[in-house]
């Protein structure tokens, strides 16, 4: 790992979709993840001018999505072509692609896939909780994982946050400790996430 890396979160409002009947939708976390030369952007959100910013003279090495929503894709395209990098999303999620890019290319994301990215490596987990394609991204040797809408903080209905025991297999493996990044919203731990839910389980009991 660089000595210098950095996870480095961009707050950009979610692009809104055409037509006057839609309510403010809110912000979604761009992550920039990596150090003071190569980066990966993390759900391409918002305008691409304001994650170009962010990046400023690094290389970007890939952008990924976690899952194929407007509010994480919207800049996708032009960031991925305005910086030279390549698009990755799962396939599972091409339907929703194709809503806001038509047919805009992007690599195809898997399950177990390695993205390496400042001397680091990112791994891919297919959580398909809040679409077919929806993805979180562990980075073990920081106990970071970036898991898009699969898990917010402060959510507490079932189906938004899982428990222990209905959480993708991949998620629910991971320590405690773990911090996550979401796609909206503020960090928090793994093991917070759980102890809530189960504790609106409980409550509704």
């Amino acid at each position: 790992m660089s000595e210098g890396f950095r996870i480095d979160r961009v707050c950009v409002r979610r692009a809104r979709p055409p037509g006057p009947f839609f309510a403010d939708p809110g912000e979604t976390n761009v992550w920039l993840v990596g150090d003071d030369r190569d980066v990966v952007v993390v759900d391409a959100g918002g305008r691409a001018t304001d994650i170009a910013d962010a990046v400023g003279d690094r290389c970007v090495t890939a952008v990924i999505c976690t899952q194929g929503g407007r509010a994480h894709v919207s800049a996708a395209v032009d960031v991925g072509v305005g910086l030279c990098a390549p698009i990755l999303l799962h396939p599972a999620d091409h339907a929703l692609w194709q809503a806001v890019h038509g047919q805009r290319r992007y690599w195809r994301l898997d399950d177990g896939q390695r993205i390496a990215v400042a001397g680091d490596e990112i791994r891919v987990l297919h959580t398909p909780v809040a679409t077919p394609g929806s993805v979180s991204l562990h980075l073990p040797h920081l106990g970071v994982v970036f898991t898009g809408d699969v898990l917010r903080h402060g959510c507490e209905a079932p189906g938004h946050t899982p428990t222990p025991s209905t959480a993708p297999g991949p998620l629910s493996a991971l320590p405690a400790d773990t911090r996550v990044h979401p796609g909206h919203g503020d960090s928090f731990l793994l093991g917070e996430a759980f102890s809530s839910t189960d504790r609106w389980v409980r409550h509704s009991a």
